[in-house]
Formats: structure tokens, sequence, C-alpha cells
């Protein structure tokens, strides 16, 4: 299976949320990193054959998905950014209306509900109503809906927000057991959610695709740019108005200070090996700044 998207571009009004944009992509988790308002949403859209390009087509298999129709949609799962829920309803019975309104026979949807309930860690709270359910469990329940007809192509935007830390490794786990034969499109601007898992990471930054490849050929292109070195903390105001500043750490009375920057930026500073963070901060540190997508820990 091949989902090839061809030179879309969106247009509101006289801003582009995505322009000119062209993807391949085949079986196995694709992580698409960037700061919001980097056009991730748009792009999932239009993937999902709920907004029309302003220009440009996607094709499954050689053929446009719009013209696929229902043929398209009963391969894809999906989970938007912010997902509606009955709230009187339980979590058991929703998945069962979800699973009607997707044409799942009823015999085969009682078990199917039962098997995603247990994968996002949600049996114990079939009977319970959704309208008291925490963020977190509604957002399991969301990835629940998703995966639901066993989709072929499997998009997911934003899927880990509220999700607590034990619950992301468990989803993230549950995203490459089932990764195999499938087509998984992980947007995120949390970059450790797709360090693990990605196939290929897809760099989208103002609407414009930047890269697409492997995250260890991603990371070789930024080898000998990421420094560390020890300071006073006295100084951390002044190196952050001159250096991309990553990960912060305090060493007692001085600050241990990630840096990136094509020639040694500070005496003392030492060349360490690259993450997907330095990755993240690398390319899209003017949108960081902005707003808040990555930010300096202090530890």
């Amino acid at each position: 299976m091949k989902l090839a998207i061809e030179g879309i571009s969106k247009r509101y009004k006289d801003k582009w949320a995505v322009k000119d944009f062209s993807v391949e992509l085949t079986s196995g988790v694709y992580g698409l990193l960037g700061p919001n308002g980097s056009g991730k949403t748009t792009l999932l859209r239009m993937m999902v054959d709920i907004l029309k390009p302003t220009s440009g087509r996607i094709l499954l298999d050689g053929r446009d998905i719009h013209l696929l129709d229902d043929r398209y949609r009963d391969l894809l799962g999906y989970l938007p950014q912010e997902f509606g829920f009955y709230r009187n309803f339980t979590a058991h019975r929703f998945l069962m209306y979800i699973a009607a309104l997707k044409g799942i026979e009823k015999k085969q949807a009682g078990k199917r509900v039962e098997d995603v309930l247990q994968m996002v860690n949600l049996q114990e709270e079939r009977k319970r109503k959704i309208g008291a359910f925490s963020g977190g469990m509604k957002q399991r329940l969301g990835i629940a809906q998703a995966i639901l007809n066993d989709p072929h192509i499997l998009i997911l935007d934003e899927p880990t927000a509220g999700l607590d830390p034990k619950e992301r490794i468990r989803f993230r786990n549950l995203l490459s057991e089932i990764s195999g034969d499938r087509i998984v499109i992980f947007s995120t601007h949390i970059v450790s959610d797709i360090e693990h898992i990605a196939r290929e990471v897809i760099l989208i930054k103002k609407g414009f695709l930047l890269k697409k490849d492997t995250p260890t050929n991603i990371l070789q292109e930024i080898e000998g740019k990421v420094w560390q070195v020890e300071i006073p903390e006295a100084a951390l105001n002044d190196i952050k108005q001159k250096n991309k500043v990553g990960n912060i750490r305090r060493k007692q009375e001085k600050i241990e200070v990630r840096l990136i920057s094509a020639k040694k930026p500070l005496p003392g500073a030492v060349q360490v090996e690259p993450g997907i963070e330095d990755i993240y901060l690398y390319y899209f540190d003017e949108e960081a700044e902005t707003d808040g997508t990555l930010e300096t820990r202090a530890i």
C-alpha cells in the first residue's frame, strides 16, 4: 500500500496553511513533527479527506482518495486533535455506537470493542460514563475509536495530549505493535513521542516540507553541532540571547547547558551526541520561542 501526497496546498484567504507538500508513505510509523501552527492539522485533515486542498492531490495506490470516497474511509482510523464524546454514554456503549457507524457487524463489534478497551487500558472503566472520565482517559478512548475498525491507515493528531508518562509509553508500545502492515501518521510537537518508534520523521515548518528521512540520517546532519558546557547561573540569560539553548541541568553551584552551534560556542564547551530534541531546536527554534512547544528544562 502506498499513500502519495502530490503537491498539495491549502490557502485560507491570504495565508497558506500548507504549501506544495509532497511525500510518499508506505507501511510503518511516520512522525509528523513541527511546532504549533506549522500546518500539521491542516495536512492531516486533507489526508482524511474532510478538507479539500486548494491544489494538489492525494493518491492511494495511484487512485485519488476523493474519488475513492467511502472505500477510502473504510480503510481509515482517525483521531483529531479535538474529539467529541457523548457524556452520558459509557465507554462500551460509545465504542459500540462508533462500531455501528463504521459498519462493523454487531457480533464482531462486541469482541473488537473489548479488545481495544484492553489495548488502551480502559477495560475496567467500560461501564463508567464518559462524563466522569479524566482528560487522559478521554484521550485513550479517542485512540480506541481510531483503531476500532483495524484500519490500514491510522492518522493521529497529537494523540498523547493529556496522557501521563506511563500512558504515553503504553501508547507508543501499542503503535509499535500494530504498525507492521499499515501506514501510521503520528503528528506531535513532543519529540520524545516519536524518538523510538518512527520509521521516518517528517519535518513541517510554516506549511512547507523541510525534510523526510530516518531519525538516524537526520541526526547525522547535525553531528558536531551539539555542545554541552557548564556555566555560572548569572551568565544564563546572556547565553540564551546569543545561542540556541536546549536542556538546562543544575549542578550544585553551576548550570550545565546544551547548545546548538555550528562552531564551538563557548570556552570549555564539548561536543555531545545529538538527540531528537536537538533536531527540533535546530529546525524550529524561532517557533519554539514564540509558542512554547519546546521548553528548556531545569533538572
